[in-house]
């Protein structure tokens, strides 16, 4: 027998993390609802997307600014948060611009698919960079097919 202590995971950090992901499930629920409401009263999809990456980004940018004298990142790292930047604006205004012609409860569903989406673009782009476990994989589907089931439901 060994009396060497079993790691446990810190219960404070666990805590933070589900703090912080109930406020994230929280913040993009209501953003969705809010975009909905500013879409069906006719404002552009490509504004609503547009403010709410700048909101991000000053919220990002708040968040890190003890950092900002340091930059840690790499030119091929910036080259692709600027193109994760741009594909992000295109996503979310196309979204945004659907919510004017489709209901949320529709489109909610479709956007479920991302973490799916975003699995099979690391498979085929960032290949050997990245690895995807099978256990990654098996949740992404589920939460493909938990959101798709919400949808076709409600």
């Amino acid at each position: 027998m060994s009396n060497q202590p079993v790691a446990q995971p810190n219960t404070s950090r666990v805590t933070s993390g589900i703090i912080l992901t109930v406020l994230s499930a929280f913040s993009f629920g209501s953003t969705g609802f809010l975009a909905n409401h500013l879409a069906d009263q006719g404002n552009p999809g490509v504004v609503i997307g547009f403010y709410e990456s700048v909101f991000g980004l000053a919220l990002v940018l708040a968040i890190n600014v003890h950092h900002a004298g340091r930059p840690r990142a790499t030119r091929a790292a910036m080259a692709w948060a600027t193109i994760a930047a741009m594909g992000f604006a295109v996503a979310f205004g196309s979204f945004y611009t659907a919510l004017s012609h489709i209901d949320l409860t529709v489109g909610a569903p479709i956007l479920g698919a991302v973490p799916l989406v975003s699995y099979v673009f690391i498979l085929f782009v960032l290949r050997g960079q990245e690895r995807i476990t099978p256990r990654a994989l098996i949740g992404a589907s589920l939460v493909v097919v938990g959101v798709g089931i919400i949808g076709v439901t409600s």
